[in-house]
C-alpha cells in the first residue's frame, strides 16, 4: 500500500447541526494545515491486592476524549472562519458591502450558549481509508502575526466526539473529492496595517491611536468537556461549559519610547483596542479584510522590559482580556469579536 504524505493529504471540514451527526465534506470544504489529534483513552485495571498474582489479570480501554490540534495559515476564504465561526457562536447572514461585487461582510460574535453549530472534520490517512472526526466543538484560538510582513498564523483546539476509522458519511471517496474555496489569498500582515490602541473611555478608535506593533498574539479560550455519563446510549455527550470565556492579547514593540504603559500597568487602565489587516479589492468593491475588536483589556503583568541587547530592546506588553461594562465607543459588542470581508455570500455557520 502506497504512503500518502503530508502534502498529498486531503483535509476537510463543514458544518454539523447535531452532536454526534456527521456531515459530508465536498465543494469549498478543503483547508491546508498541520493536524494532530489525541484520544485521551483511560484504563480500566484489576485490583491485585490480596490475589496472590503478580500481575494484573484484566485490562480494558475505558473511553475516549478525543482532541484535535490545527495550525493553518490565515486566509479569507480557505476555511479559517468556519473554525473561528464555531468557535465564537453566532454568526449571521452577511451584507453585500458593494452591491453587486460579492463584497460579504461577515461579523462574528460571542454566544454565551454553547455550540449552535458543530463541525465534521475529514483528512485522507493512507491511500485508500480516512479519519473522520465526526463532530468538533473548538474550545480555544490563536490568532498571531510571527513575522512582519508575513501570513498570520491561526491555531485551532477542537474537541471531537470520536475518532472513526473509514468513516461511512466521509470515506475516502468523499474526503478526497473534496474542493477549495474560489480564493486562496492569504491574510497577512503588512506594513500599512493598523492597530489601534486607547482607554476605553474615550471615543471611537481613529488613526491618530495608530501604534506600531512588530508582532501581535491573541488567544481566546472556551473551557468545554464532555461528561461520562450512563444515558442509555452509547458515545460521548455533548461538551458542556467548564470555564469561563478568557482572553489573552500579547504584542511587542521595537523599543521602550516613554514610561506611558508601565503607568497603565500602575493604574491598571482599561484599554481597547482594534486590529485591521486588509488583502486585495473583491472586484469593485471593498478589500478582503480582517478586523479584530477588543472592547475591554488590562495590563494585569508588567511590561517586559528585558535588557538583552546592546542596542534597542523591544517592549513585550501581555493584556488580559474581559467584559466591558457596555460598548465602548465605536464598538458593538462587551466581549472580542471580528469581522472578516470574504467572497462567501452564506452564513459561516449554514
Amino acid at each position: 500500500m502506497a504512503s500518502v504524505s503530508g502534502s498529498t493529504t486531503i483535509h476537510a471540514v463543514q458544518v454539523a447541526t447535531t452532536w454526534g451527526t456527521p456531515v459530508a465534506v465536498g465543494a469549498g470544504d478543503k483547508f491546508s494545515g498541520e493536524l494532530t489529534y489525541a484520544a485521551n483513552e483511560t484504563e480500566i485495571v484489576s485490583r491485585e491486592i490480596g490475589s496472590g498474582n503478580e500481575m494484573i489479570t484484566s485490562a480494558t480501554r475505558g473511553n475516549t476524549n478525543p482532541t484535535v490540534s490545527i495550525q493553518m495559515d490565515a486566509g479569507y476564504d480557505n476555511n479559517f472562519d468556519i473554525f473561528l465561526a464555531q468557535f465564537m457562536g453566532t454568526s449571521g447572514a452577511p451584507t453585500e458591502v458593494t452591491g453587486g461585487q460579492g463584497d460579504y461582510l461577515h461579523t462574528l460574535t460571542f454566544n454565551s450558549t454553547l455550540n449552535s453549530k458543530y463541525l465534521s472534520v475529514g483528512t485522507t490517512d493512507t491511500s485508500s481509508t480516512s479519519l473522520e472526526f465526526p463532530t468538533c466543538a473548538v474550545t480555544s484560538v490563536t490568532i498571531s502575526t510571527p513575522n512582519v510582513p508575513g501570513i498570520v498564523n491561526a491555531s485551532f483546539e477542537l474537541l471531537a466526539n470520536e475518532i472513526a476509522i473509514s468513516s461511512a458519511t466521509n470515506t475516502y471517496a468523499v474526503v478526497a473529492a473534496a474542493t477549495a474555496r474560489s480564493s486562496n489569498e492569504f491574510i497577512t500582515a503588512a506594513f500599512d496595517d493598523d492597530f489601534w490602541i486607547d482607554d476605553t473611555s474615550t471615543g471611537a478608535l481613529a488613526a491618530g491611536d495608530q501604534l506600531n506593533i512588530t508582532s501581535y498574539e491573541l488567544t481566546l479560550t472556551r473551557p468545554q468537556s464532555q461528561a461520562n455519563e450512563i444515558k442509555g446510549a452509547s458515545g460521548n455527550g455533548a461538551p458542556i461549559k467548564d470555564g469561563l470565556f478568557e482572553g489573552t492579547l500579547t504584542i511587542t514593540l521595537k523599543e521602550l519610547a516613554d514610561h506611558t504603559y508601565f503607568t497603565a500597568w500602575n493604574s491598571e487602565t482599561k484599554k481597547k483596542c482594534l486590529l485591521n489587516l486588509e488583502g486585495t479589492a473583491i472586484g469593485s468593491g471593498t478589500n478582503r479584510s480582517l478586523k479584530i475588536y477588543i472592547p475591554q483589556m488590562q495590563l494585569i503583568q508588567a511590561p517586559d522590559y528585558g535588557i538583552t541587547a546592546p542596542g534597542v530592546n523591544p517592549l513585550t506588553l501581555t493584556f488580559k482580556i474581559s467584559k466591558a461594562d457596555s460598548n465602548p465607543t465605536g464598538m458593538s459588542s462587551t466581549y472580542p469579536y471580528f469581522t472578516i470581508t470574504n467572497l462567501k455570500s452564506a452564513s459561516l455557520l449554514a
